[in-house]
């Protein structure tokens, strides 16, 4: 087998220490190249192509090399500053593997790389309210860093590689068509308050019911909420690079969110980075179409209280965006809503419209408060519910109405829940 192991490295040599340890494992047989140095790619049954981080990419030159290589074996190693298991590094791999058209992945190896000098002086100068400022945790993580690739990340390098290419050298030339291993990838933004999580249990026991036999993880999309929460919920990066790792074949990616905004948007842009790698399909959301939206709303309406009687009002409260970028959509389903029962109405915390907008239209002397959210999480316990002056209800109970706060987020009602699998469904529609 001809085995071509081609390296970009720059100042620190992280890469080529790399490079030189898996050449020394897999011995003669291989041929070591820089970047700049390398022959075609075309004529090798196997390519190893290393690599630093450069602003979440590989250097220039090997982008260029990589995008050379075509229906090719090949491994990649990387190192970089980033926790070798993080989500900026499982994004940074996807980039690469990305680029490698046509190409079979067969092993990935990365670790931490020391930093040059003059770029780390220039780091440790920033302010801690930079984006990349100088923090104790910026700290800790470079400090580790800095002694690395060790002796062991250095071994496990040239292992890892020997035992790609022996596994290639064990495949039969001619192979049956490889076994489909499917999964589903439940990703919500997250919640820091355990009841509210209710909601993302009973859309992810839905999605279970409807495809018995696939798995189904959860992720989350905010790294605020993960963070406090212990991080026992991966990103979708992270939950994404595990099953690769685990041997999955194709991952539905089910969109838990209302709005194709920007936590929609970052969940396309996440999915992207994996798409040469492990093909991803992703659902649409329930206010990506006036169709989808007026289904979502009548089995909203079906989940309110029984007790509620039809001349009393229900106020339901969404969460808006105060540079105004969801407001037409908000607005959208606060007519549809009216057009339910015109004692349904909608305002946001944040953009329009809002809750002095539409506290004139209230009639009724009781009303309902109803998150207009998945979760009934922080902003239905303080903004809606509170006891602070401010708080929706308050405000309410001030102007004379009896308010029933509904702490129940949208996601945990079955008729609500049950629409997140048919979008699933929806996938394999023409």
């Amino acid at each position: 087998m001809k085995i071509l192991i081609v390296y970009a490295s720059r100042e620190t040599g992280n890469s080529a220490r790399v490079a030189q340890a898996i050449a020394d494992r897999l011995g003669p047989e291989c041929s070591l190249f820089s970047v700049s140095q390398a022959p075609d790619p075309g004529g090798f049954d196997f390519v190893a192509l290393g690599f630093g981080i450069y602003r979440g990419w590989p250097d220039g030159d090997m982008i260029a090399y990589m995008k050379r290589c075509r229906k090719k074996k090949v491994g990649l190693f990387m190192t970089l500053g980033a926790w070798p298991d993080s989500a900026p590094a499982a994004n940074c791999l996807g980039r690469a593997e990305g680029l490698l058209a046509d190409c079979t992945v067969c092993v990935k190896f990365a670790c931490q790389g020391a930093y040059a000098p003059e770029f780390l002086a220039r780091l440790q100068s920033l302010p801690p309210t930079s984006s990349h400022g100088w923090t104790p945790e910026r700290a800790r993580r470079i400090t580790e860093a800095m002694k690395h690739p060790d002796a062991e990340d250095l071994t496990r390098a040239g292992e890892m590689f020997s035992a790609a290419i022996e596994h290639l050298r064990t495949q039969p030339s001619v192979t049956s068509s490889p076994i489909q291993k499917k999964a589903v990838a439940a990703v919500f933004f997250g919640s820091t308050v355990p009841r509210a999580r209710e909601a993302y249990r009973k859309i992810t026991e839905e999605t279970e019911k409807r495809f018995p036999g696939v798995p189904v993880f959860q992720a989350y999309t905010s790294e605020i909420v993960r963070k406090r929460t212990g991080y026992t919920v991966p990103s979708l990066p992270e939950l994404l690079k595990k099953l690769q790792l685990e041997g999955y074949t194709g991952v539905d990616v089910l969109a838990g969110l209302l709005s194709p905004g920007e936590e929609y948007h970052r969940l396309l842009r996440d999915v992207s980075g994996f798409s040469r790698s492990l093909p991803c399909r992703v659902t649409q959301v329930p206010f990506s179409s006036l169709g989808r939206m007026r289904e979502f709303l009548n089995r909203t309406a079906a989940s309110l209280p029984p007790e509620r009687k039809p001349d009393e009002d229900v106020l339901f409260m969404g969460h808006g965006n105060p540079d105004g970028r969801a407001d037409f959509i908000y607005m959208t389903a606060a007519q549809e809503l009216a057009k339910i029962d015109p004692r349904f109405h909608l305002a946001c915390v944040e953009g329009a419209p809002g809750l002095d907008e539409v506290m004139p239209k209230l009639n009724a002397k009781k009303v309902y408060l109803v998150p207009f959210m998945l979760v009934a999480g922080d902003h239905a316990l303080n903004d809606m519910a509170g006891e602070e002056e401010e708080s929706w209800r308050s405000r309410l109970e001030a102007k004379g109405f009896r308010c029933e706060c509904v702490l129940r987020g949208l996601g945990e009602a079955e008729g609500v829940a049950a629409l997140f699998p048919d979008y699933l469904k929806a996938l394999d529609e023409p």
